[in-house]
């Protein structure tokens, strides 16, 4: 039975990787940052139990953070999901973005290869934003590829300011900073990172309330909780034109640190198209269908706004392929989110 060590364990995408580790039939140790967090995953997900413990790493960029832990107990994967995200607090590149994303890789890289001589793979949950410059703007028909990389320097981002184009360059750099490790260093492991773009799907991870909904289940709410009376053109809702369920990007994950093809490899996967009106029209029509009746006269009006948009076009095949990946419909990812986030509606009384 493998053993895998999962990052940033708590987190919306790491949950759903932990659920589908387990049922591949892996035991997974998860590093949070504090006891209680893990504690409550396990709570929200309580089937893990016996198959899921805890490590606590406080700070992923220390020097040395992940030495005792691969010194403790035999790893044979790694899935890293464990970086920096957007915040209020989060306001110096430095500090908040670029330490953290290059130095939580390094770091935990280095350990492995120091103290984990049993590891066979690594597999890093990295970004689209490693690639593009910016959420491509409307009727951008350019078609990104694995062999992107975006123009943002760390002196663009440190005198921007923006923590849009502080976290864009912290996913570059971080991820240069693993293949240059790569290189140089000749691990006895494989590393395949993974460049999702949005990423969709009903959360597993423990969620006191709506406020803490994570960004793009956000995005989805948005669409029903009264901030748009019209369905708005796609950029304009801060989307992105292509997306994949988080599911399928657990499925991603597990295959990539077994499949020979993925070893030392970067993958965009996923990839189908995404718009404003995709989203609502998706949602009406499981309304409808009398599946999710709670949303009734809650959506935006249909203005075409999408209509004759020329969408960036995501380069997935080789991942896709490579990864033997299938994919759920627009209704499963978006009504299986919905209908989560309006149990937390009842929960709060709303």
């Amino acid at each position: 039975m493998p053993h895998t060590l999962v990052t940033g364990a708590n987190s919306f995408v790491a949950a759903h990787i932990i659920n589908e580790l387990i049922a591949q039939g892996h035991t997974v140790t998860g590093s949070v940052r504090r006891t209680a967090a893990g504690d409550a995953l396990l709570a929200e997900n309580p089937e893990w139990a016996g198959k899921l413990d805890f490590v606590v790493v406080e700070d992923y960029a220390k020097d040395g953070a992940f030495d005792a832990i691969f010194q403790a107990k035999d790893y044979d994967h790694i899935v890293h999901v464990a970086a920096p995200l957007f915040g209020e607090k989060q306001t110096d590149f430095d500090r908040d973005f670029l330490r953290p994303g290059v130095d939580g890789n390094l770091v935990l890289l280095k350990g492995a290869k120091a103290h984990a001589p049993t590891l066979k793979s690594v597999v890093i949950t990295g970004s689209i934003n490693s690639l593009t410059g910016g959420s491509p703007a409307e009727n951008d028909s350019t078609e990104y590829t694995n062999d992107f990389w975006n123009p943002v320097t760390p002196e663009v981002a440190r005198e921007s300011g923006d923590q849009y184009v502080m976290y864009q360059s912290s996913k570059k750099e971080g991820e240069l900073a693993v293949w240059e490790f790569v290189k140089n260093e000749k691990p006895q492991f494989s590393v395949t990172v993974l460049l999702p773009s949005l990423i969709f799907g009903p959360p597993l991870q423990p969620l006191p309330d709506l406020k803490h909904i994570n960004f793009s289940v956000g995005v989805v709410y948005n669409f029903f909780n009264g901030t748009f009376i019209e369905t708005p053109q796609t950029h304009a809702a801060g989307l992105f034109p292509s997306y994949i369920d988080a599911r399928d990007l657990a499925t991603a994950h597990v295959r990539a640190l077994t499949t020979p093809g993925a070893a030392n490899k970067r993958f965009l996967v996923g990839g189908a198209e995404l718009t404003s009106t995709l989203i609502v029209e998706t949602l009406r029509g499981l309304v409808e269908k009398g599946e999710l009746p709670e949303l009734k006269g809650r959506l935006p009006k249909n203005t075409g706004k999408d209509t004759d948009l020329s969408l960036a076009r995501i380069g997935v095949k080789e991942g896709n392929d490579v990864l033997g990946l299938s994919f759920r419909s627009a209704e499963e990812t978006f009504g299986d989110l919905a209908k989560k986030v309006l149990e937390l509606e009842k929960k709060e009384g709303k």
